[in-house]
């Protein structure tokens, strides 16, 4: 069982939120060197600061180089969303500002386009094969691709870092994230720049075949008028073949700047 164990990679990329849990299971779960692509369909939906209901749909299409030690990654959806009030950045809804550029379309009163272009990378900086505890340096950064007059995100660039490390309990693995996230300053709008944290615990079953991940993450405060972001999220995988790997995420928020619910499905195929 130990050495199919050590071969998933439970890493937590650079900041909390539903997107890098996201690729947390579709992306760094039994990887092997190569490419990998994944796509994921995401629901979302809260009130968050306002009075009116926000319901968010996105499709991920995403693609990873995994080295001997290292990964990199890059991820853009396609966005569906009917708010008017909040932005998206990094899992959170947050307040628009008045910078407002967009190429999108509006029909019947839902909002389509292009979201923002994350890229990830991480790096392995300490392995003790017998400890099974592993410990990566996670970097990321957000291109604001997408409109902020429509509120797809907030027009201006983000970036952070975090430290992560994993151990295996035998069938069970523990994971701990810790990191810095600068927000971007939409014009109108001075957000904090939070510290990020995460801690998960996941479990393996038939050998591998099948996984569980519960994890909870949060920020410090953004804003001071609002309670400090939280999400808790269960995660499961299905190994259908030494190739496609199957997941579904489901995710609940803690206060107003996070969604209520996010659920997504998806996959990832090595190519």
């Amino acid at each position: 069982m130990k050495s199919i164990i050590h071969k998933v990679n439970f890493r937590k990329p650079a900041i909390a939120g539903f997107l890098f849990l996201s690729l947390l299971f579709t992306a760094n779960i039994y990887s092997q060197t190569g490419w990998y692509l994944s796509s994921s369909v995401q629901l979302s939906g809260g009130q968050f600061l306002s009075d009116s209901y926000t319901r968010i749909f996105s499709v991920y299409g995403s693609v990873r180089y995994q080295g001997d030690g290292f990964g990199i990654t890059a991820s853009i959806p396609f966005v569906n969303n009917n708010g008017n009030s909040v932005s998206q950045s990094n899992g959170m809804m947050v307040p628009s500002g008045t910078n407002n550029t967009s190429s999108t379309t509006i029909q019947n009163n839902m909002n389509f386009g292009i979201g923002d272009l994350y890229g990830y990378f991480d790096y392995e900086i300490y392995s003790d094969f017998e400890n099974d505890l592993e410990v990566y340096l996670n970097a990321q950064v957000k291109i604001p691709t997408a409109s902020s007059m429509l509120n797809f995100g907030t027009g201006v660039l983000d970036y952070g870092g975090s430290i992560s490390a994993r151990k295996s309990f035998g069938s069970f693995i523990g994971v701990v994230d810790l990191g810095y996230l600068d927000i971007g300053d939409p014009d109108g709008i001075t957000y904090k720049n939070p510290f990020t944290y995460g801690i998960g615990i996941g479990k393996f079953f038939n050998y591998g075949e099948y996984s569980l991940l519960l994890y909870y993450s949060g920020y410090t405060k953004i804003l001071d008028d609002y309670n400090a972001p939280q999400q808790i999220s269960l995660g499961a995988n299905y190994r259908l073949n030494e190739t496609i790997i199957l997941s579904f995420i489901g995710s609940a928020g803690l206060g107003n700047l996070m969604p209520d619910f996010t659920t997504s499905i998806g996959a990832r195929f090595k190519l």
